[in-house]
């Protein structure tokens, strides 16, 4: 069972980078043309209006080649005392290049690339690096944040809001199959009107846990070396190497 196989692989993500649609994209493919701005939804209504700010977001993740920014976690969580604060920076580069660095309160190094998600605590001296199958590529790549936006419509539904925020457009993914729905309640993500990029993602768990993640001085298409996502570990590492069975 899918659920059961992948266990190591939640767990891990969920405690550590529970965020999935920040701005990062699956695809090497850049948009042909500039992207487009806000005013491509100006009288459109429902459904459509849904559709066309899906487009335009995929329009401006996919023109990123790089992004660099900051980020506040907020975690609440039957197995937390109270909720929990953490504030580090958030790095990308396209295709599927992801560095999640968090400094406070806490050090740990998350990266995930390709099949592989590295997680690495320095003050413990411990990293575990789980290989993921191709069979359960996709259902990883949802929750860390790799899956395009658009290729995400057969799995969510989406209603989207613009009345409380005025700098942002509010849209709410509600998944649809059983899988993640075990999994998932919803996501509701603030789309920035002028970026056209997810600056806040707020992940509700089924079991009522959640995560929010505000992202801050977004620095799209900034320089980003290949060697941040070449992760160094020392001799003294124990590494947990996990590999998710067929």
């Amino acid at each position: 069972m899918l659920c059961d196989k992948v266990l190591a692989v939640r767990h891990l993500l969920v405690s550590t980078v529970a965020v999935f649609l920040c701005c990062v994209v699956g695809s090497a493919a850049c948009a042909a043309n500039e992207p487009r701005s806000i005013e491509a939804l100006d009288g459109l209504r429902g459904g459509a209006k849904v559709d066309a700010l899906v487009d335009l977001v995929v329009e401006h993740q996919r023109a990123l080649i790089s992004l660099d920014a900051g980020f506040v976690q907020d975690k609440i969580s039957e197995l937390l005392l109270e909720p929990v604060t953490s504030k580090g920076r958030f790095r990308f580069k396209a295709p599927d290049r992801v560095r999640w660095d968090y400094e406070s309160p806490d050090q740990m190094i998350v990266v995930f690339a390709g099949e592989t998600l590295t997680t690495f605590r320095p003050d413990d001296e411990v990293a575990e690096r789980i290989t993921v199958p191709k069979k359960h590529r996709r259902f990883v790549r949802v929750l860390a944040g790799t899956q395009p936006l658009d290729e995400l419509r057969a799995q969510f539904s989406m209603t989207l809001s613009d009345q409380d925020t005025p700098n942002a457009l509010v849209l709410t993914l509600k998944p649809i199959h059983r899988t993640l729905k075990r999994k998932l309640a919803q996501v509701r993500l603030e789309i920035d009107r002028i970026l056209l990029l997810p600056v806040v993602v707020e992940y509700h768990e089924a079991d009522g846990d959640s995560t929010r993640y505000e992202f801050i001085d977004l620095k799209p298409n900034a320089e980003v070396p290949d060697e941040v996502f070449e992760l160094e570990l020392g001799a003294d590492v124990r590494v947990n190497d996990i590999k998710v069975s067929d």
